[in-house]
């Protein structure tokens, strides 16, 4: 990447101007240490939370919040890795104060009066990185920069609550250097899943991506076919191998799965249905939510397709009500809780695998945005619920199960009160 100076560097991405901004001068014999068995134009994306431009808002919720957000990140950042043939996967063997080092936020002076950055993750991008097995040596990042440029931007003057949990939950969850890799045995091929060939799309994925918004709104009345609520739903689930988009970015098998409010799908019964995103506990959620429901497959659906139907019925003003009261819950074709397998994850993994949970929370939930936008229907994400409740409805009564993230699907009403511009470089690209 000559273009962007004459030696390896440490870029902030500003997205107003849609640009990088050279925090740091790299020296050129590190990098290559850190680099072997990369190819030469591979490059490392690192991801960081400010936490207090969420928690002015809501609060000791913020922190799940940024970690949804970095969850739809990853997706952005393989999607786009993709078009342009390249793989991503996140390293999970570079701690939080690595990467911090490695990006410079550990740096006090260049934070003086600024809200601190925390630091998430660390990605390796690059023409051959989908499976990379590249593992970092322990103190990676330090001493590489040989100068830091730029101070961080004061956000708001005041500053607020402190909110003294969040910290605590921060620090509980940092994450250490205990890679780890889960096989996809079992899964289905893309072929088993969708039974046909699903590449071919109605749209480019420039238009997609770049077109997508969230509703702030459903018109209680479009529906979505049947075929297109299963290949939403297929897009969700990593097929064997392990290459599935954006899927191969992460390490781990689904911890997610669904517990579904279908109101308008052509050729399906209204009602409550569960979704496995994970073939191997479709049993253990069965043990898990109420012995009345009926766990029949629909008759149309995919046979590889692990979704269930558990009570027929008009669950609309309960999806609303579970969601804080939110009508665009109910007002779509389907709202989804995402239930997480969430004691066992942290009993085998740690208590970092917090922060995965909602990585791969906020990952489905971009799948879904793109997924939508495709469909010619709009999505958004429901970040207030009422997780008891939502539990009470799936006859859920252990902690080992736990909601994490709401999202609907459906039918969009625009509000004429706000005005929608085009993406970056879209006017341009698409006339």
């Amino acid at each position: 990447m000559r273009e962007l100076g004459s030696g390896p560097g440490v870029y902030h991405y500003a997205p107003q101007p849609h640009a990088l901004e050279r925090r740091a001068d790299v020296d050129s014999s590190l990098w290559a240490t850190m680099m072997p068995l990369s190819d030469p134009s591979s490059f490392f994306v690192g991801l960081s939370s400010i936490v207090g431009r969420e928690s002015w808002k809501y609060g000791e919720r913020a922190f799940r919040y940024c970690q949804h957000d970095i969850g739809h990140a990853i997706g952005s950042l393989r999607f786009a890795a993709a078009a342009l043939g390249w793989g991503l996967r996140i390293l999970k063997c570079a701690d939080n104060s690595e990467v911090a080092t490695l990006l410079g936020l550990d740096r006090n002076e260049d934070f003086e009066g600024a809200e601190r950055e925390q630091s998430e993750l660390l990605a390796l991008v690059g023409p051959a990185t989908s499976r990379s097995a590249y593992r970092p040596d322990p103190g990676f990042g330090q001493g590489i920069a040989t100068r830091w440029y730029g101070k961080a931007n004061i956000l708001s003057r005041g500053r607020g609550v402190e909110w003294t949990a969040i910290d605590e939950v921060a620090r509980s969850t940092s994450t250490s250097r205990l890679g780890f890799d889960e096989d996809l045995a079992g899964y289905p091929s893309e072929e088993e899943l969708f039974e046909s060939p699903v590449r071919a799309g109605s749209q480019s994925a420039e238009r997609v991506i770049l077109g997508r918004r969230s509703a702030v709104s459903m018109d209680a009345s479009t529906s979505i076919s049947a075929a297109t609520f299963f290949r939403m739903l297929g897009r969700l689930v990593p097929t064997r191998g392990g290459r599935s988009v954006p899927w191969d970015a992460i390490a781990w098998r689904p911890r997610i799965h669904l517990g579904l409010f279908v109101h308008r799908v052509d050729g399906l019964a209204s009602g409550l249905y569960a979704f496995a995103r994970d073939p191997g506990k479709v049993d253990a959620l069965r043990l898990a939510m109420r012995p009345g429901f009926l766990w029949q497959r629909p008759i149309a659906c995919p046979h590889n397709l692990p979704l269930f139907l558990l009570e027929e019925g008009d669950f609309g003003a309960l999806a609303a009500q579970v969601s804080c009261g939110q009508d665009i819950a109910g007002d779509g074709a389907f709202s989804l809780g995402m239930i997480a397998d969430f004691m066992g994850s942290l009993v085998s993994r740690g208590a970092s695998f917090y922060r995965n949970l909602f990585w791969e929370a906020g990952l489905i939930g971009q799948v879904l945005y793109l997924e939508a936008e495709e469909a010619g229907v709009r999505a958004t994400g429901i970040g207030c619920y009422f997780d008891d409740p939502v539990h009470d409805v799936f006859g859920i009564t252990s902690h080992d199960w736990q909601s994490l993230y709401h999202f609907t699907v459906g039918g969009p009403v625009e509000d004429a009160r706000l005005t929608t511009l085009p993406a970056y470089g879209l006017e341009h690209h698409m006339g």
